[in-house]
């Protein structure tokens, strides 16, 4: 009997003329996803994405990577039969688990082949009556111990005994590249893995007080990218030390001011590097009302800085929330250990609320903003991020520039 994973999505089945293009990516995704796992192909068949397993093939990893890959709905360990339902019957039969904790059972028939000679509801009553004259086991369809699955689709059945849930959302790369400002915070890795779900290829960019402070966020934060990379595989990490550039800021921008001020740059640099890398947007972890750089006005005159779209997927949601998602990812409590970001460095107490892009105009009307930007972009350090299924820590590269 044949062992295989049978992987199944949802929203890539809604795509339309384009179907074809999100289906490829996500066997590609899966592809590299499991490699080196066991997997001797990974194949597209009657909208299911299969992968068949050698003998050594390893479920219990194969389970934690798939429930990593964006697009897959949910997946089961199967087993391929053909499709004839006294051959269904046979294989079952020694499958069925002997341990005393299974009392009740269901079996959930679906029919995608129609030409079968049985109904789904047919086929349910058929291998329930062989189920429980074989085991005893009563029948609960609401809250069964164990729940038996068959597809019947043409030229096969499979057989599976339960599912596991997978990330859904969209392969990474579908929906084109970001960059994602990415702070040490709970925040912002949240907006990047929210925005990865999405089908969006991310590049982070994080801004560091080294060498004025110590260089805790920066290592914070390649840390992060470390669990963030599980999701899409290969990322690049582009380090821009600030602390410079906001010690050349402070004697220009009045107090009040300069977080608004801090943030346009950011802004500004992080705009610079998505062209320099073709991308389309802007990512920030902002949520409407949080801190003082995130009013509705301080959120419209720090984007005016840029000409690129800002995606903020957090925007509606409140600290539990992100909270609850970041524990989820496991994000977090990397996220709460303290350390010393640049947003703390040269702050007032007492930060502007109501900002509007006139008056940044104004007050950046003497600063050689431009000449920050390019020192910014000039100075900051890069680094490829790639995770290996089988090693136990992602391969860090310094890139050459």
């Amino acid at each position: 009997m044949e062992r295989l994973v049978v992987a199944k999505y949802h929203e890539i089945a809604l795509k339309g003329n384009n179907r074809p293009m999100f289906e490829r990516a996500l066997v590609q995704a899966v592809q590299a996803a499991t490699r080196g796992l066991g997997v001797k192909s990974v194949l597209h068949r009657h909208s299911r994405v299969l992968l068949e397993l050698a003998p050594d093939a390893d479920w219990e990893h194969l389970t934690g990577r798939l429930k990593e890959v964006f697009g897959i709905a949910n997946f089961s360990l199967a087993y391929r039969l053909p499709a004839d339902l006294a051959a269904i019957k046979e294989g079952i039969a020694p499958l069925l688990p002997s341990n005393s904790y299974v009392q009740t059972f269901a079996v959930r028939a679906t029919r995608n082949d129609k030409s079968f000679p049985l109904t789904s509801p047919e086929i349910q009553r058929e291998l329930g009556a062989f189920v429980k004259a074989h085991t005893g086991w009563g029948v609960d369809l609401a809250h069964a111990d164990l729940s038996i699955r068959v597809e019947i689709v043409p030229g096969a059945a499979y057989l599976s005994f339960g599912q596991e849930q997978g990330a859904g959302g969209l392969p990474a790369g579908v929906s084109g590249t970001v960059v994602s400002l990415l702070s040490g915070g709970i925040d912002s890795p949240v907006a990047s893995y929210r925005i990865m779900k999405r089908g969006a290829r991310v590049i982070f960019v994080h801004f560091h007080a080294f060498p004025v402070l110590w260089g805790i966020s920066r290592d914070k934060v390649q840390a992060l990218l470390e669990i963030l990379a599980r999701y899409q595989l290969r990322s690049r990490l582009y380090l821009v030390p600030f602390a410079p550039l906001q010690q050349r800021l402070i004697l220009s921008v009045p107090p009040r001011y300069r977080v608004v001020v801090y943030r346009r740059l950011m802004f500004r640099i992080a705009e610079a590097i998505a062209r320099q890398e073709n991308a389309g947007a802007l990512v920030t972890g902002e949520s409407l009302g949080q801190v003082a750089s995130q009013t509705l006005q301080n959120l419209a005159t720090i984007e005016a800085a840029t000409t690129m779209p800002v995606l903020r997927p957090l925007i509606g949601m409140d600290k539990a929330e992100i909270i609850e998602q970041s524990r989820r990812i496991g994000t977090y409590e990397l996220s709460i250990e303290p350390d010393e970001d640049c947003c703390t460095l040269f702050v007032p107490k007492h930060p502007v609320t109501r900002s509007t892009p006139q008056e940044m105009q104004h007050i950046e009307a003497g600063i050689d903003i431009d000449g920050l930007m390019r020192t910014g972009v000039n100075t900051a350090e890069v680094k490829d991020v790639t995770f290996v299924p089988l090693q136990e820590l992602p391969r860090v590269e310094r890139v050459t520039r």
